[in-house]
């Protein structure tokens, strides 16, 4: 398996995590574009490359379950943790705490795939590795969203930033069931859905020309691999 290819795909999705409210200030006024942009790419990638790729590869006699159960699972995890009193997608204070361990989970998974898929063909690491590197600088489950408090403490936002590196190595260390990783990608594929529609197909601030110049880009680049 290579060893650098996945290291430095979580190095730098690390990097983009830590430095997240630096690059904020530089694509801040083009946010929304940006989230429609990714929303487009990520559903392309998904139906078309995930979506068939979990369905070929289930070990339940229910397809998409587990797709099912990453949708669900942000879903009920968002109704605890946030608030929309006032800003939507604030952080509740008193679930501070379940929101970065949140974070850090599903980037350790997000770097088990990338280590999985990259043992596999480089074309299936680079379709998942791009959106899940511009959900890192645009969404809602960036670090640079965790509470303020919680950003002060270097410890912890070193280690949510790079919790996908973590993830890596993680595979390097322990050989985990193939079933399981397919379980985790649905799991993962599931998740992309539902940041998706929080995050980037919002009534209030969809971008058609993101979310279409997203699905153009995605097609473009399946034709040239």
């Amino acid at each position: 398996m290579d060893l650098w290819t996945p290291i430095f795909l979580g190095l730098s999705i690390g990097f983009v995590h830590y430095f997240g409210e630096e690059i904020d200030e530089y694509i801040g006024g083009y946010n929304f574009l940006l989230a429609s942009f990714s929303a487009g790419f990520t559903v392309s990638y998904f139906f078309i490359r995930l979506l068939p790729e979990t369905m070929s590869n289930s070990y339940t006699s229910i397809s998409n379950l587990f797709i099912l159960a990453g949708f669900s699972s942000l879903y009920v995890v968002e109704e605890f943790v946030y608030t929309r009193d006032e800003v939507f997608g604030e952080i509740n204070y008193e679930f501070k705490e379940v929101h970065t361990v949140l974070v850090s989970a599903y980037h350790i998974v997000i770097g088990m795939l990338i280590t999985f898929l990259a043992a596999g063909s480089g074309e299936q690491v680079l379709l998942f590795y791009l959106p899940v590197l511009i959900h890192t600088a645009v969404n809602s489950l960036a670090v640079r969203e965790m509470n303020e408090e919680m950003l002060d403490r270097k410890g912890i936002k070193l280690f949510a930033s790079f919790s996908a590196l973590v993830g890596v190595i993680l595979s390097f260390v322990i050989n985990f069931p193939e079933e399981l990783l397919y379980s985790l990608l649905g799991v993962v594929g599931g998740a992309f859905i539902y940041i998706v529609i929080h995050d980037a197909l919002d009534p209030r601030k969809e971008r058609p020309v993101g979310f279409l110049s997203g699905v153009t880009a995605f097609l473009i680049l399946i034709a040239l691999l």
